[in-house]
Parts: structure tokens; C-alpha cells; sequence
């Protein structure tokens, strides 16, 4: 009888035992689950942010603005904005500025086509003296109506962000002076899509910058 009442309180300390280890077990993977939901949620939220339009965006901060650290301009011109960041051009930003400004690589990449004949009187659509540079991810920036023999860089030429690309104009344009900055992932013409985009180096901001609003370059 005593051997059977011990053996009795043996069995229920191993499963007291076992299931205090199963609990233990159980917490540890529930804990593992909450934390990776958390580092997701945290990835989400530094690379979204909500565009001009109300819907939340990818972006990518690879970009520094396409000025000169300790510059300063004016967004004329968002994602999704009229008159003309809409359809394959939805993805851009403008920053007005006046013709001879200096433009500066905004990624690190090879110049793979320049253009630079069209006078600034030349305000027909399709005549942008233009800089488009490829990066490592086969992504393609735009440096857009610059100057006439405004490109300050050669095909083949490898850039760094903040290196000389041009200075600014207003070729194939009847809205001013400005650069138009914009990414896309295929190089063919005015056809090619646009992709966000999102610039690390100025103050706080909605993803495509809020127009006549002014962002100064900061370091990077």
C-alpha cells in the first residue's frame, strides 16, 4: 500500500513535471511568434508612408535630393499631383528652380544616356534635355529639362549620390524652371512607368513631398 501511494505521488510530480515543461515550451514559441509579428511591423512601417493621394505606399530610401547638401526648394509638383504627375509619370517630384541650378546625383549609379540640345525656349512636350542614370538594381533615374548642354557628366560615368549631374533648365516645359526627379524600372522613353521612390535627407514628409512646401538638403 505505502509503495502504491509513493508511486502514485511519483507519476503526478513527472507529469506535474512534463507539463510544466510543455507550458514553458508553448510560452517560448508563443514569445518567438510575437516578436517576429513585431519586427514585421516594423519593417512595414519604415518602408510606408502614406502618399499625396491617401493610400499607403512603398517606398524606397535610397535617394538623397538631387541638390547640393545645405540646399533648399520648393516642391511644385508630388506623386499623383496635376497637371502632369499622373498615369506612367505618377511617381515624380518637381522642385522649382532657377535655370543654371546645380543638379546632383540623388543614388549611385552609371550615366546611360544624355540629352542636351533643346534650347529652354523649346517648351514642346518630348524636347527635355534630360540625364538618366542605372543603378545596381537595374532601377533608372530621370534628371529632368535640364539646361541646354547642361549635362555635366558623360555616358559610362560612375556617380555617387552628391556627385555633379547637370544644372537645371526648362527644355520641354511651359511650367517654369524646375528638375523633375523620377525612378523607373525599364528605360525606353516617356512611356516608362514610374515606381516611389522616398529621399533620407530632409525633414519629416509625406512620401512625393507636399507642394509649396521647401526641403532643405541635409547630410547623409
Amino acid at each position: 500500500m505505502v509503495s502504491m501511494i509513493s508511486i502514485g505521488k511519483q507519476m503526478t510530480t513527472d507529469n506535474f513535471s512534463k507539463g510544466r515543461r510543455t507550458l514553458l515550451i508553448l510560452i517560448r514559441g508563443l514569445k518567438a511568434t510575437m516578436a517576429f509579428v513585431v519586427l514585421c511591423l516594423l519593417f512595414l512601417s519604415c518602408n510606408s508612408d502614406i502618399s499625396n493621394d491617401g493610400n499607403s505606399t512603398l517606398t524606397d530610401q535610397k535617394y538623397v535630393l538631387p541638390y547640393p547638401i545645405g540646399k533648399a526648394y520648393t516642391c511644385t509638383q508630388g506623386f499623383n499631383m496635376s497637371p502632369s504627375h499622373t498615369s506612367t509619370f505618377k511617381y515624380s517630384v518637381d522642385f522649382g528652380m532657377p535655370i543654371g541650378t546645380l543638379v546632383t546625383a540623388a543614388r549611385s549609379g552609371r550615366v546611360i544616356y544624355i540629352h542636351e540640345s533643346y534650347s529652354d525656349d523649346d517648351q514642346i512636350a518630348g524636347h527635355e534635355n534630360v540625364v538618366i542614370v542605372m543603378h545596381e538594381d537595374t532601377t533608372y533615374a530621370r534628371y529632368v529639362h535640364l539646361t541646354q548642354n547642361g549635362a555635366l557628366v558623360q555616358i559610362n560615368q560612375m556617380v555617387v549620390p552628391g556627385d555633379t549631374v547637370g544644372l537645371s533648365g526648362t527644355s520641354g516645359t511651359n511650367g517654369g524652371p524646375h528638375l523633375h526627379f523620377d525612378v523607373t524600372k525599364s528605360y525606353g522613353g516617356r512611356s516608362d512607368q514610374t515606381i516611389p521612390f522616398d529621399f533620407k535627407n530632409t525633414k519629416l514628409h509625406p512620401v512625393g513631398f507636399e507642394r509649396g512646401v521647401t526641403y532643405e538638403a541635409f547630410p547623409y
